[in-house]
């Protein structure tokens, strides 16, 4: 078996592409979609794109018996085996698609439900809103891979019949035996978890001290809500302290914003741009992109702001500490997906 061609097959390509579109949904080649055929786990590749499902193979057949048996044995270092002839590398979550009973599992990171599960006290809060419509659990924060197996596991073997699992800053996995139960859960998620954006935009203005930044390789950013990120008081004083807020912004983003403040002068600017980062933010003026951006990382800017601009109370936001961060930045897998050709 080396190509999914089963009816099951088609109908989660069509799911991806669909759900692919959707930046609030899913962002570049964030989240993760799997379904099992008899023995085999079918998982998307790890640095693949969603939306390119019905465009180009994406999804890797991986050994499931080979999996579950580790699982039982809590052994959760287990590296998956590709059967057939796939040169494709399996997520980085694929042992959380095995351990889940489901058929079909999909893991996202939702914008809607993402805004809540970057905040203090986030699982009683989703709770409460949730209530009981949907069986689920909530996991704090690991390392995505094989402590976030672990940690999913734990939680499962105690309710058994969760079809929904909330990962604390970092997004939502659900179960389910068909497409059509996947999609109606993710539904009614968002729209239980929905939050309402105040549509409030600066006035626009020609960004100042353009061309040293040209010069430097870096171009003003066409996203005009984006740009509030530097000139929206309330937005800009988010970039300090409330950064890192989950494993994919940090992982293409970097640790830390760089930033320039409102008095800035060209050593200060030098001095930010040696480090070539995808995005400067210029405090009041405006988001600079080094014209060496990827479509990823610019992805993930708009999904950070998408995320902060849900909130109504920056102190309630949590963010990653700094063994997280180096943990995820250090990471063999994560230095793979940043490079993967889709990227």
């Amino acid at each position: 078996m080396n190509l999914p061609n089963s009816c099951i097959a088609k109908k989660m390509k069509e799911f991806c592409t669909r759900i692919g579109a959707d930046p609030l949904l899913v962002q570049g080649a964030g989240g993760n979609v799997s379904w099992k055929e008899g023995d085999v786990l079918w998982v998307k590749a790890s640095g693949t794109w969603l939306a390119e499902a019905e465009l180009r193979e994406i999804f890797v057949p991986v050994n499931l018996p080979h999996l579950q048996m580790a699982i039982a044995k809590k052994d959760f270092s287990v590296a998956p085996k590709v059967t057939g002839d796939s040169s494709l590398r399996p997520s980085i979550e694929t042992l959380l698609h095995a351990l889940m009973p489901h058929k079909v599992v999909v893991h996202l990171h939702a914008v809607e439900i993402l805004a809540h599960l970057v905040r203090v006290n986030a699982k009683e809060k989703i709770n409460k809103l949730v209530n009981n419509e949907i069986k689920s659990i909530f996991v704090n924060y690991f390392k995505p891979g094989a402590d976030l197996a672990k940690g999913v596991s734990d939680q499962l073997i105690k309710n058994q019949h969760a079809d929904v699992v909330f990962l604390g800053n970092h997004g939502v996995v659900i179960g389910g035996e068909d497409v059509e139960k996947i999609a109606s859960t993710l539904r009614m998620l968002i729209t239980i978890l929905q939050i309402k954006v105040p549509h409030t935009m600066n006035e626009s203005r020609d960004p100042t001290f353009e061309p040293e930044f040209l010069a430097r390789g870096y171009i003003p950013c066409g996203d005009k809500e984006i740009n509030q990120l530097a000139t929206k008081n309330s937005l800009a004083s988010r970039l300090y302290e409330k950064w890192a807020l989950y494993p994919d912004h940090v992982v293409f983003l970097g640790a830390e914003a760089s930033i320039l403040d409102r008095s800035f002068d060209s050593s200060d600017l030098d001095s930010v741009v040696t480090t070539r980062p995808p995005f400067i933010f210029s405090i009041g003026n405006c988001v600079f992109e080094s014209q060496q951006v990827t479509l990823a990382q610019k992805v993930q800017l708009r999904c950070y702001y998408d995320v902060i601009s849900r909130q109504s109370n920056f102190k309630d936001l949590t963010t990653l500490n700094k063994g997280q961060i180096f943990e995820i930045l250090n990471w063999d897998a994560e230095k793979y997906r940043q490079k993967a050709p889709s990227d």
